[in-house]
């Protein structure tokens, strides 16, 4: 397909549907002849194209420098008064009704209306006595053999982008159904996720979420209650507006940010240079299963006791202010309400107690021992996880319930954190938590996200658990990753063997910091110190050289910590800018996940020099051109 230059034209806001295929090309060549712009579907004559500078930048086109924008209100702008970015032209796509059903011994539903439902726009003219449209769907899962079914309607979704669906939905009689944002290939996490009660009465309900990937989703509802008919109308889906990086947290960034996994105390008894501010205990072999191997007795000659004390003396020996978190657990195999279940640590050691009174007893024992040394307190470990745990959430209620009421009567100033999640299902079983009360029994919620190569993919997850917290009232408790670190994504990389480009490991934990303290999270906890994986590892097998890892970590400490974020955006979708300030100090971190490029700084910034995490520091010229990759610039 060939586009002149007389049909370009500005594009609307918003579309429902995505791009399916981009190029960049030079406006001089534009001016001068036909440029090509090849699309990836042959369904061509129903598309919309249209052509405008990258979001947020505009370019020297005779140099190919980039402008960059000093602000995020100059980075929203049209650039130098041209036309807005390049968007899908708007189309009132209808939305499909699909059921999705699984199981051996398959469900059994029926779906009856039209075959499209129109955007709520188009639909809002014609309506019934009750506000619903003329037509609606209507759904009723009569049996659901050995798997279920789910009414859905599976939108292009775009990974970064946030969403907000709306629906009217009622029932023949009072029915409990969960509606939710999801991906509909593994690990079928949802992004936004709402328990409804539906009546014979028409309600409203929206949904907020931010899409992890470009993966096919869709909105879907899930009826918990049988043989309950759904009616559905008014389905909508539109992407909402506004900066994707806008910051949260806006206070220097305290010690207590910086957290890490120490594992291998016995092999060494070294301590990080960077005065980690948490340490988090876990994979020590000093859970409950290790401190009471047996019933009825405590024995705190043993080696998890021996273990306990060795951990916690070798932290506060080097920095008595640095906060320990033990995470609890772990059931013994005696006190297993499953234990004959076996999970990569045993048998039963992944499934609650039987007796609650022995948690309690647990609890109570180990929060006496370490009274003023321990004060975060982790409920559980991955508890949506069913590897690590087999129970229903109303139980890890009640034993947050019991573990509050202990610790905080030893030690008020004792703070209880939330089970750990996961990124997979986490975001539905913390909304259940939260749903059960345990939002009101936690101080802190804790979960854990790892990252690939693209860290900053990051911001999307941590937005819907934040927007589960606020839904539940809890969103003015801090949220900590209390585990997390670079993995290998076989989807983005060869990862048989593992490897990295030392710009990746220069660059990830920077990277991936920022992009969690500007979306709210408040403790990452890197898993961990002395590492196993390629890039994981901070340290070399000496457990006293670092490694490229590691000293880029370090460097990136020394860059964030006390410093808090003025003003974050990104130039494009490749060009990361991120405007800081220590005391009276301004200066800006900026990196580009594109090919290298070269930019003009904003004569405002005044900023004279460019430092990098390898301790390289160079001037900036006076035309303010500097090259931007993959590994971040600090400017000042």
């Amino acid at each position: 397909m060939y586009l002149p230059p007389e049909d370009a034209r500005a594009c609307p806001p918003h579309a429902p549907t995505g791009l399916l295929a981009r190029r960049r090309v030079s406006l001089a060549a534009l001016a001068a002849r036909w440029s090509p712009l090849e699309a990836s579907k042959p369904w061509l004559a129903s598309l919309a194209l249209c052509v405008a500078p990258a979001v947020g930048m505009s370019a020297d086109d005779s140099t190919g420098v980039i402008e960059l924008p000093a602000s995020s209100a100059a980075a929203a702008a049209p650039a130098n008064g041209r036309a807005a970015p390049l968007r899908a032209a708007a189309v009132a796509a209808p939305l499909t009704p699909k059921v999705n059903a699984w199981g051996k011994r398959a469900p059994k539903f029926q779906l009856e209306g039209p075959r499209t439902l129109a955007s709520a726009a188009a639909a809002a003219g014609s309506t019934n006595g009750e506000g619903g449209a003329q037509q609606a769907l209507r759904f009723r899962v009569i049996d659901r053999g050995d798997g279920d079914a789910h009414l859905t309607f599976p939108y292009p979704f775009k990974s970064g982008t946030s969403y907000r669906a709306t629906l009217r939905v009622k029932s023949d009689r009072d029915a409990q159904v969960d509606a939710m944002l999801r991906r509909d290939v593994a690990p079928y996490d949802p992004f936004a996720i709402k328990s409804v009660k539906v009546t014979q009465r028409w309600q409203t309900v929206e949904l907020e979420g931010t899409a992890v990937s470009d993966a096919p989703a869709s909105l879907r509802l899930a009826s918990k209650t049988l043989d309950a008919p759904l009616w559905v109308d008014k389905v909508n889906i539109e992407a909402i507006e506004g900066n994707p990086i806008a910051s949260v947290n806006t206070d220097p960034i305290p010690d207590e940010f910086f957290g890490v996994h120490l594992m291998r105390l016995g092999s060494h008894q070294n301590w990080p240079s960077f005065r980690p501010g948490v340490v988090r205990l876990w994979d020590t072999r000093t859970t409950w299963k290790d401190l009471q191997p047996e019933p009825g007795q405590w024995d705190f000659s043993g080696p998890g006791w021996r273990r306990l004390d060795l951990y916690v003396n070798h932290i506060r020996k080097h920095d008595p202010d640095t906060k320990i978190i033990y995470t609890m657990g772990q059931s013994p195999t005696w006190a297993s309400s499953q234990p004959e279940w076996r999970n990569g640590y045993g048998l039963g050691h992944g499934a609650p107690p039987r007796d609650l009174e022995h948690w309690r007893d647990y609890v109570r024992t180990v929060g006496k021992r370490y009274a003023g040394k321990i004060r975060y307190w982790e409920v559980w470990n991955e508890a949506d996880y069913s590897a690590f745990y087999k129970g229903p959430v109303e139980t890890m209620v009640q034993m947050t319930r019991i573990a509050r009421d202990e610790l905080k009567a030893i030690d008020p100033a004792n703070q209880i954190l939330s089970p750990g999640l996961t990124a997979g299902q986490g975001v539905q079983w913390l909304d259940r938590f939260l749903a059960e009360g345990g939002g009101k029994l936690v101080d802190i919620i804790a979960f854990h996200w790892y990252y690939d190569v693209k860290p900053e993919s990051l911001a999307s997850p941590i937005r819907n658990v934040r927007r589960v917290m606020q839904k539940h009232g809890v969103g003015d408790k801090p949220l900590w990753n209390t585990e997390g670190s670079l993995l290998c994504n076989a989807k983005v990389q060869n990862c048989k063997p593992i490897e990295f480009s030392e710009a990746q490991l220069r660059s990830h934990a920077l990277r991936a910091m920022l992009t969690m303290w500007n979306a709210g999270v408040r403790n990452f906890d890197y898993y961990f110190w002395e590492g196993r994986l390629p890039g994981e590892a901070m340290l070399e097998r000496d457990y006293k050289t670092p490694t490229l890892a590691g000293r880029s970590y370090n460097k990136a400490v020394e860059w964030l910590r006390g410093a808090r974020v003025v003003d974050a955006y990104r130039s494009g979708s490749d060009i990361y800018v991120y405007r800081m300030q220590r005391g009276d100090q301004p200066f800006v971190i900026a990196w580009s996940l594109g090919p290298e490029t070269t930019v003009r700084l904003p004569a405002e910034w005044q900023v004279g020099r460019a430092a990098k995490l390898d301790g390289d520091v160079e001037r900036v010229p006076e035309n303010r051109q500097v090259k931007l990759g993959l590994d971040p610039v600090l400017l000042q």
